[in-house]
């Protein structure tokens, strides 16, 4: 015989041991369940306005007058800005209420009225 008729006679029978065992392999053990993450509550910051635009929103906290924060919009929030922004917009000194996602800079919806164009 030769190596190499020897090395592939070895291989076919590791093989044929390999799958045999593979084979007869049981599934004893339960499916892994993984809990759904909770949706994230949407956070509120109360606060008057300084800027707003069609692509972002500034705004200074009521409680603590050093904490301004900046505000982007979702793409259905921005077209609803575009229409309020058309009227005459939000101004300086414009109370409101950004609705948006925790540790997230994107507002989801904002309340509060916009005043009359000065």
């Amino acid at each position: 015989m030769t190596r190499s008729s020897m090395r592939a006679r070895l291989l076919m029978v590791l093989a044929a041991a390999l799958a045999g065992g593979a084979a007869a392999q049981a599934q004893s053990a339960k499916p892994i369940t993984i809990k759904q993450p909770k949706a994230k509550k949407i956070e509120k910051f109360k606060g008057e306005v300084l800027a707003a635009t069609n692509i972002q929103i500034i705004v200074r906290s009521q409680t603590d007058a050093n904490i301004v924060k900046t505000f982007s919009y979702t793409p259905e929030l921005r077209e609803r800005m575009i229409k309020i922004i058309d009227e005459g917009g939000y101004q300086a000194g414009d109370k409101v209420e950004i609705h948006h996602a925790p540790n997230s800079k994107v507002a989801v919806k904002i309340k509060g009225k916009p005043s009359k164009p000065r």
